[in-house]
C-alpha cells in the first residue's frame, strides 16, 4: 500500500478538532489481540486529503479498518468491522445564493453493529 508523505517544509497546514465520545476495550474476539478504541467526533477545519485519517494515525489512534494508515491492524480490525470506520454525520455547505444548507445522517447499521 502506498502512503503519501507531507513535507514539513512545503506541506499545507491542516487543523482538526477532536472530541472523544466513548472508549471501548476489545478482548479476545476470535483470537485477536486485545485493543482499546475511542469513538470520537472529529471536525476538520481545513479540507486536506486524508486529513482525519492522517491526524488520528499521527496520534497513535488510527481509524478502525484503515488499510493505509493502520495497515498492521487492518487484518484484525476487518474481522469485526468490515469497512473503514468513518462516517459523516453532518455536513454544512454554503448555497450559491449565500445561505447555509445542512444535511445529517445517522450512524449506519454496519457501523452500529461494529460498536
Amino acid at each position: 500500500t502506498e502512503r503519501t508523505l507531507v513535507s514539513l517544509a512545503f506541506g499545507q497546514e491542516a487543523c482538526t478538532l477532536l472530541l472523544a465520545k466513548a472508549c471501548y476495550h476489545l478482548t479476545g474476539l476470535n483470537g485477536m489481540q486485545d485493543g482499546s478504541f475511542t469513538f470520537a467526533e472529529v471536525r476538520p477545519l481545513t479540507g486536506r486529503t486524508h486529513q482525519i485519517r492522517a491526524h488520528l494515525a499521527s496520534l497513535g489512534r488510527p481509524l478502525v479498518s484503515d488499510a493505509v494508515y493502520a495497515n498492521q491492524a487492518f487484518a484484525a480490525d476487518s474481522q469485526w468491522c468490515p469497512r473503514l470506520f468513518l462516517h459523516c454525520s453532518r455536513i454544512t455547505l454554503r448555497d450559491m445564493d449565500g445561505p447555509f444548507c445542512s444535511a445529517e445522517a445517522p450512524l449506519t447499521p454496519d457501523l452500529i453493529r461494529a460498536l
